[in-house]
């Protein structure tokens, strides 16, 4: 039986990570996803904040100088009214690699973003302390696969609604990094089915709602496109089907032993300016924008 309650908590604590526009605050385009950990911190994949500050250097380009303000968003309803919360990035840094990991021989980039936000938010979701994971137990992940896309629901390339939630899927830990045996694992591989979008989205444990990792990448497929799948003009142009690697796959990333540090490295680093935790090297963290 799935405790909907928290999974209620856990929605709420989860947010689409990309571009608003400043005079309206209305969503340019979102790039993935992250999640709350304390005060005015949210954590993502480094790859997510790195996305954003591609895009808006775009979108400055095509609009006259205008920019975009680094935002998260979620939806909140009150009564029948829902609104768009928009929490303004205003800071954002990608943490060293970790070293002397077990398994590897020297250092590990963990692909960590961590953002100071605006404003405090009322939710946030807590990180379980480290510890064995169990191999095949139960979780969930929480997140905006596609991005952008997930949010508006399309047929024959027209918009046909919105939806405006993160989704909640359901599945196991296959595995742990480096080895499933592992006490104190830093990694954790899901047989959840991930995309693009889904960067950032936190994973937690389905008996209390407890963070125990992080989706960062896929294990990646080869696709094909065939000429039913593809708009006729597309299919002219390319003279065929077309192939490619799809970033669709099964989930994976880093797991509660390297979570749990971050509360304390986000208020460390960005409110008292100290170097980030000793379980990275000796090298300031990247400041991404």
């Amino acid at each position: 039986m799935v405790n909907t309650d928290f999974l209620k908590r856990v929605k709420a604590s989860t947010v689409a990570i990309g571009l608003a526009n400043k005079d309206t605050k209305d969503v340019i385009s979102t790039f993935g996803t992250g999640f709350f950990i304390g005060d005015k911190y949210i954590v993502s994949s480094a790859h997510v904040f790195s996305q954003c500050l591609n895009y808006n250097s775009q979108y400055k380009d095509k609009n006259n100088g205008l920019e975009g303000v680094y935002s998260a968003f979620s939806i909140t309803r009150r009564g029948k009214q829902l609104d768009l919360d928009t929490y303004r990035i205003s800071e954002s840094i990608r943490l060293p690699p970790v070293k002397e990991v077990d398994g590897f021989n020297g250092s590990i980039d963990l692909d960590i973003g961590l953002g100071k936000l605006d404003r405090t938010s009322d939710n946030l979701l807590p990180i379980k302390e480290p510890g064995q994971l169990e191999l095949y137990h139960d979780i969930a992940m929480c997140g905006y696969p596609s991005g952008r896309l997930s949010l508006i629901l399309y047929r024959n390339e027209d918009g046909v609604g919105m939806r405006l939630n993160p989704i909640i899927q359901f599945g196991h830990i296959a595995g742990l990094m480096p080895h499933d045996e592992s006490s104190m694992p830093w990694g954790i591989q899901t047989d959840i089915v991930a995309m693009g979008g889904s960067s950032g989205s936190p994973i937690i444990d389905r008996n209390d709602g407890e963070v125990i990792g992080m989706a960062q990448q896929v294990i990646s497929t080869m696709t094909t496109v065939y000429k039913e799948g593809m708009p006729s003009d597309l299919y002219k142009l390319t003279k065929g089907p077309l192939y490619g690697v799809a970033p669709l796959g099964l989930a994976y990333g880093v797991s509660n032993m390297v979570l749990s540090l971050l509360p304390n490295v986000s208020k460390n680093y960005f409110e008292r300016g100290h170097p980030p935790d000793l379980l990275f090297e000796d090298t300031p963290s990247v400041t991404i924008f």
